[in-house]
C-alpha cells in the first residue's frame, strides 16, 4: 500500500471529517525520501557528511566573523543553521504549553504546534490541504483581505459570506448557521476572533453560542481559529483566549474538525519574526500524518522556517518577565482604544462607529451618501490622515495601535469635519 493511502486510512480513522475535507493535494502529499529524510535518519551517528551547510565538521557553524559578532548572546547553531521544517521541538514545546496556560489548560487533546513562517504561510498550508474548487469557505463580512486570495489564487475554492453583525449589533449567529447550511459538499469556515478588521471579540456567553451553531453542521467541515490577536481584548467580560478550545471540545470528529492559528506576530508584537503556528485538534496518529504532509508542503516551498527568529522566541517564551511586558505594552493599546471610544462619543451622526471591544482596530462607517474610499482619499489630501477604506462596509478602518492619544483625538475630528461636508 503507497504510504499515501495509509496515511488517509489513519485519517479516516482518528479524524474522520478532517480526512473528508483533504484536497486533492493533501490526499497525495507525502514527504519525499529526500536530503531531509535521510539527514534524520542519520541525526545520531558521529560522522555526518548529509546536510549541505558549512560547519567545523562536528555540527557548529563557521559564520562569516561580523555576523557572528551580530548575533551576540544568541545561540549561534540554532541561529544559523538549517532548521526542522517544523521549527525546533523545544520551541513548539514552549508555545503549547503557553496556548495551554492561556486557555486555563483544557482537558483537550491536540498535536503539537507545527511552526511556519508566520500566519498567512500558515493559513496557505491549510488552503493547500484542504482547498479545492469543491470547497466552499465560508467568511464574514467584512473580514481580513488577504483570506481570499489565499484560498482562491492556488486552490481555486468557492469563497461564501455573510454579514459579520445582526442588526442589534451583536455577532450574526443566524447568517453564520444559514451559510453554512447552504454549502453544498465540503466547507471550510474561518473564525477570527478578535477579528480584523472589526476588532471586535465575543464574550464567553457567545462564544459558547457560536460553537453550538457550528456543532450543529453536517459535515464534513473544517474550521480555522486565526488567533492572530488572541488576548488582545480591552473589556473586562470577554473571551480572553482561542475559541479553538470550546470548539476542539464539542465538534464531533464524524462531522467537523479543528485547527487553530496563532504565531509570535501579534501575540509577542514580533511582526517581523515570521512565525506561526497550526495546531489541530486531532490524537497522535493523526498528528504523525499531517505533520509529514506539512514538512512536504514547507519543504515545496520556504525549505523551513527561520532560525535567528526562533532563538529570540524561545529566549522569550522561557523569561518569566516576558507576560509582564506584554501587558505593560496591552495597557498602552487599551488606553489608545478608551481615548478613540471617547473621541468617537463627541462625533455627529455623520460617523456610525461598529461595535469594537479588542484587537487594534476599529471600523467607522458612514451615513448614507457618504462614499468611504473618497473619504480616505480626502483625509490624505487634505488633512494629512492615513486609514483603510473597507468598501463592503462603506467604512474607515482606524488602526489605533499605531497612533498616540493625541493623534486619535486629530483623526477622528478631520474626518468627522470631512464627512459633515459630504
Amino acid at each position: 500500500m503507497k504510504k499515501a493511502d495509509e496515511q488517509l486510512l489513519t485519517l479516516q480513522t482518528e479524524a474522520p471529517a478532517l480526512a473528508r475535507c483533504l484536497s486533492p493535494l493533501g490526499r497525495h502529499i507525502v514527504f519525499p525520501q529526500g536530503i531531509p529524510f535521510q539527514a534524520r535518519q542519520a541525526a545520531n551517528v558521529p560522522l555526518k557528511a548529509t546536510i549541505g551547510q558549512v560547519t567545523d565538521g562536528e555540527g557548529a557553524p563557521l559564520p562569516l566573523a561580523s555576523m557572528a559578532r551580530d548575533l551576540g548572546e544568541l545561540d549561534a547553531r540554532r541561529s544559523l543553521l538549517y532548521s526542522p521544517q517544523p521549527g525546533h521541538p523545544d520551541i513548539r514545546a514552549l508555545w503549547l504549553k503557553r496556548q495551554r496556560d492561556l486557555a486555563g489548560n483544557p482537558d483537550v487533546v491536540t498535536s503539537t504546534p507545527f511552526m511556519t513562517h508566520g500566519l498567512t504561510h500558515g493559513i496557505s498550508l491549510l488552503a493547500d490541504l484542504f482547498c479545492d474548487p469543491y470547497t466552499t469557505v465560508v467568511l464574514p463580512s467584512p473580514h481580513w483581505e488577504n483570506y481570499d486570495l489565499l484560498f482562491t489564487l492556488r486552490a481555486r475554492a468557492r469563497v461564501e459570506t455573510f454579514t459579520f453583525f445582526a442588526p442589534d449589533g451583536s455577532f450574526n449567529l443566524d447568517g453564520l448557521a444559514d451559510a453554512l447550511a447552504a454549502v453544498d459538499g465540503k466547507a471550510l469556515l474561518v473564525l477570527n476572533f478578535p477579528a480584523n478588521p472589526t476588532g471586535w471579540s465575543p464574550t464567553p456567553q457567545q462564544a459558547d453560542a457560536i460553537v453550538a451553531r457550528v456543532a450543529a453542521h453536517a459535515g464534513p467541515l473544517m474550521v480555522v481559529c486565526d488567533d492572530a490577536y488572541q488576548g488582545v481584548v480591552h473589556e473586562p467580560d470577554l473571551l480572553d483566549h482561542s475559541i479553538f478550545w470550546r470548539l476542539a471540545s464539542h465538534l464531533d470528529p464524524e462531522r467537523a474538525s479543528v485547527v487553530k492559528v496563532d504565531g509570535a506576530t501579534k501575540e509577542m508584537l514580533f511582526f517581523a519574526a515570521r512565525i506561526g503556528f497550526l495546531t489541530f485538534a486531532v490524537p497522535p496518529g493523526a498528528e504523525e500524518v499531517l505533520t509529514d504532509k506539512l514538512n512536504a508542503l514547507v519543504r515545496g516551498s520556504i525549505g523551513s522556517p527561520p532560525g535567528p527568529s526562533q532563538e529570540l522566541l524561545r529566549r522569550a517564551l522561557q523569561r518569566d518577565a516576558t507576560r509582564q511586558e506584554f501587558s505593560d505594552v496591552l495597557s498602552t493599546i487599551t488606553g489608545r482604544y478608551q481615548t478613540l471610544k471617547r473621541a468617537l462619543a463627541n462625533t455627529s451622526d455623520a460617523l456610525r462607529p461598529l461595535p469594537f471591544n479588542s484587537a487594534y482596530f476599529a471600523l467607522i462607517g458612514l451615513r448614507e451618501g457618504l462614499d468611504a474610499d473618497a473619504l480616505r482619499r480626502r483625509l490624505i489630501a487634505e488633512r494629512g490622515v492615513g486609514t483603510i477604506a473597507v468598501p463592503e462596509m462603506n467604512a474607515l478602518r482606524v488602526a489605533y495601535c499605531s497612533t498616540t492619544p493625541e493623534a486619535l483625538e486629530h483623526i477622528i475630528q478631520a474626518m468627522d469635519e470631512l464627512a459633515q461636508e459630504g
